[in-house]
Formats: structure tokens, sequence, C-alpha cells
């Protein structure tokens, strides 16, 4: 990227740690408003379905402000495979984050849900007796999408628990499980975003290729910047100038430049005590060296002098292991991921299918992991009439009709492999991740387990509606071409769609004796 592209964001401070919008790229929780009136259903199992139909239909009637938006919606019964309810269900349109449900869906069909990345630390040869690697200390990636700094220091911690004093060599990173294409198919549709949720990805990856800019108040005093996680001389803070003002409204401005070998940071502005800290995520451009400046710099704080620049390149086959990170098990990973619409941890994803199910040796593509999610998908049963183009949904990378995306559901759902840990990982409606503010008080709380989807034009809601263990409703309602400030319209109308899918479950139950 060229040195001269310069991002300056501006963001203005209305309340302590603010969930700033990310633009195209964010998932938000904000409550749809939908009618909330109490429903009931007809208890009569034909004039129940009929009410169903009557109810959805209007939903959609009833938000003249949607007229342009195309709109593809589906339900059916689980058990019956029964359709509830249609509206132009065969339409292709871009699914947003709904995309993470086949990223998903394949993962758990492809890799197992105990499935873990595994990240290690060898030397070419260590001396026990002075605590001296003669030659090189290499880390080898896997693709973990959850390592953090504190694993990095926890790798550090295991490396100088080993006896290790200083390296002669380099510290080499292996980042060769992925190849060296970074940046997930469509992430070049907007290449000066500089945000964390369109971060870079390599198998050798640490705090989701995001440094994160902190700044805090301090009364009577300028206000403190930090930078985390510590990269060394990669992300350099040239300038810090942010006054603590009670008196003026906090406004905060980042200059982000990247140059040819590291990331400038420049950060101004003013803020109020009360706002509290204000923070942002800003992606590095070169993740592996920025992963490796991270670790080297664990390393140099723990007493380990290493005196040459990173290298890069395979772990030889003689090399003897020091230490290992592993992750949390694939189930709980797609929780993360699903329930905080993580794009990173989804496209990290997308490439280590690939990796896994690549049939030749050598470094896994994009092009890998798209191959291996349609076979995953195919297996399920769907045909290859879609567009699928990475595996978060970010910009325009999809086109897939309710029809397909409820065969899918329904699919997963079926098989004991992929539905328990599918389902497990979908927001909970009215108790958390990007649902934690809708349906709150109404019958749909805690009943609706859904995955959210948001662009610029684009709201996407699809999973499952269920009032007990038997009978269990999975539906999409995707709507595309949404006219300027009428997300929040759709949002109503889906949340209102939802309030009737539960009240039919409800009048179908019989009562307990």
């Amino acid at each position: 990227m060229s040195s001269r592209l310069v991002l300056v964001l501006v963001l203005a401070v209305v309340g302590p740690r603010q969930a700033w919008s990310q633009g195209t790229g964010s998932d938000d929780d904000e409550a749809g408003a939908g009618s909330g009136s109490a429903l009931v259903a007809p208890k009569d199992s034909k004039a129940r379905g009929d009410w169903l139909r009557e109810k959805l239909a209007a939903a959609i009637a009833a938000r003249p402000a949607l007229g342009h938006a195309k709109i593809s919606a589906l339900v059916i019964d689980l058990g019956s495979g029964h359709e509830l309810f249609a509206h132009a269900p065969d339409e292709a349109l871009n699914l947003a984050s709904n995309a993470k449900l086949l990223t998903t869906t394949a993962a758990l069909e492809t890799l197992g849900s105990g499935f873990r990345w595994r990240t290690a630390v060898f030397a070419d040869d260590l001396d026990d007796a002075t605590g001296i690697v003669r030659g090189n200390l290499y880390v080898r990636g896997r693709g973990d999408p959850t390592l953090a700094a504190t694993d990095l220091r926890a790798l550090a911690d295991d490396v100088a628990a080993r006896g290790v004093r200083a390296i002669d060599g380099q510290l080499v990173v292996d980042a060769s499980y992925f190849d060296t294409d970074v940046d997930p198919p469509h992430f070049a549709d907007q290449p000066k975003e500089r945000a964390g949720y369109r971060a870079p990805v390599a198998s050798f990856g640490v705090a989701k290729s995001a440094v994160t800019v902190t700044v805090t108040g301090v009364p009577g005093a300028d206000a403190v910047v930090r930078v985390e996680p510590d990269a060394g001389d990669y992300v350099r803070l040239v300038k810090a100038d942010v006054k603590t003002d009670d008196t003026k409204p906090t406004k905060i401005e980042v200059k982000a430049k990247p140059k040819k070998d590291h990331l400038e940071l420049e950060v101004t502005g003013v803020i109020r005590v009360r706002d509290g800290s204000w923070d942002h995520r800003f992606r590095v451009d070169d993740p592996a060296r920025f992963a490796g400046e991270v670790l080297r710099a664990a390393l140099v704080a723990r007493g380990v002098k290493i005196g040459r620049a990173i290298g890069s390149g395979p772990v030889p086959v003689a090399a003897k292991p020091l230490a290992q990170h592993e992750s949390a098990p694939l189930s709980l990973v797609v929780r993360e991921m699903n329930k905080l619409s993580d794009n990173y941890v989804a496209e990290s994803l997308l490439k280590t299918i690939g990796a896994e199910t690549r049939a030749t040796p050598g470094a896994a593509t994009w092009n890998d992991g798209l191959t291996a999610v349609r076979a995953a998908l195919a297996k399920l049963g769907l045909p290859p009439t879609y567009r699928y183009e990475n595996g978060s949904g970010l910009y325009a990378a999809t086109a897939i009709s309710a029809r397909q995306l409820v065969a899918v559901l329904r699919a997963a759902h079926a098989d004991f492999r992929i539905g328990p840990d599918l389902v497990a990982s979908l927001p909970v409606g009215g108790e958390d991740g990007t649902l934690a503010k809708r349906w709150h008080g109404r019958a749909a709380a805690g009943r609706v387990r859904a995955k959210t989807g948001t662009l610029d034009a684009v709201v996407t809601l699809a999973g499952f509606v269920g009032v007990d263990g038997d009978h269990l409703l999975a539906f999409a309602i995707l709507a595309n071409d949404i006219p300027a400030g009428q997300r929040s319209a759709e949002r109503a109308m889906a949340d209102d769609m939802v309030d009737a899918m539960v009240a039919y479950l409800t009048a179908g139950i019989s009562s307990p004796p």
C-alpha cells in the first residue's frame, strides 16, 4: 500500500466507551422497534397457518418506506419441512454477515467441533548450559484467529522458562500455512478503509491483526494515549496531543500513516473525563510481521536477547520444539464469531478450511477455502446455484436466496455433528450478541436464535425460533436495496415477523395436563 495513504478518523464521544459504528463493516444490535403488541394465534391448525401467513405478509406491507427494497423471506417447520410462508423466496440477495452461517456450517462439517489451532516455537539448537540458541528461534502459526498478545506473552514465558537467554540468529516467522495474499476476497472494494473490521489474515497473526488506540482523560493534565499491543518499532505513536477539557465535547482525530516497513499513528483532539476512555482499532498491513514483533517484544521483556531483524521461512525438520499454545475448540470459537459477527475470525476460518482440505502440499489460498466450503454445502444438499465469495459476507460477496439459506439451516440442524454447535453459536434475542437489544419484554425474547447481517443498504436475519424442544421453525428474512435511513424499519418488520412465529408456535402447543 502506498505510504502516501493517510486515514483521518474523527469521532465525537457522547458517552463512555462508545460502541462505534464501523460503516459497512458492522452488525449493530440496534433495537428493531416493532409493534411489540401481544399476539395470540388461533388454536385450530389450519386457522393458525392462515393467521401466520397474514401476519407475516402484513409486517412487510406495513412498511411502505421499504417499497423499493428487495425482500426475500421463507419460514419452514423444521420437523416436517412444510413451508409456512414465502415472499420472493428464490430471489438471490446479498447476505451480509449471514454468510457466516455458511462458513460456520462448512467448518463444523469439515473440521469438526473439537478442531484447535496450534502455535508453536522451535529452536535450531539450544545450549542448555548457556541458554543461547545456536541459530534461529522459530514461531510457526497455523491460522489461530483468537491468538492474543497475552498468549504470545505466555509463549515467551515458556521459552524463558526453558532457559533461553539469547538468540544467535533471528526470530523467524513461519507463516507458510496460508499463502501471502492476506486480504480476503472483496476487501479491496474499500482499499482506503483502515478500521479493524477490515483486518488482513495471515497464518501467524495476533490481536486480530489490528492495533487499538486508547485515550483516557486525566483531570488537570493531558490525556493518556496508549497503543496496544506493543509491537516494537513496527507501530509508532509519533504524535500524542490530546487535551483533557470538560468544557468541550470529546473529539478525537487519528491519522494512520502506513509506511514501507511500519505504521505511524498521530492522535490529537480533546476528551472529557466524564466520557471515560475512547478506543478504536486499526488494521496493520503486514500481519505476520506485526505478530512477530509482538512476540519479540515479549521475549525481550523477559530478558531474552535478540539482536537481528525478524526473518521469515519454514521451520526446519530438525528444529527442536520449545513451547506451544492451543486455541479453544472450534465449537467455542464459532460462538465468538457469530455472536459478535467477527469478520476476522470468519475469514481466518475460511482459509483454515482450505488449508485442512487442500489435496496437494503448499500454502492455502482463498480459493482453496471457497472450494472447500462449496463442497461441504454440496454434501448437505445445496446445489451450486449461489454466490459465496468470502467468509464474512463483507461487501458484495454473496448472492443467495432465502430458500437456499433456509435449506442450509435445515440440513445443518438435522446433522448432529453440526446442528447443536451452530445453534449455540447464534445470538439469542433480547439476551446477547448482536440481538441483545431486540425483543425486550416481548414473547420472542429468549426464543429466537439468529444471525444478523448489516451493510449500507442490506439488513438480514436468519436462524431458528422455538418455544419448546419439539417445535422449531427455520427462517430467513433478507432485505437489499433498503432506502437511506430505513434500516430500522426493516429491523422492526423482522421483529414483528418473529413475534408472529412465536405466537404461532405457542398456540400449537397443548396445555399441560
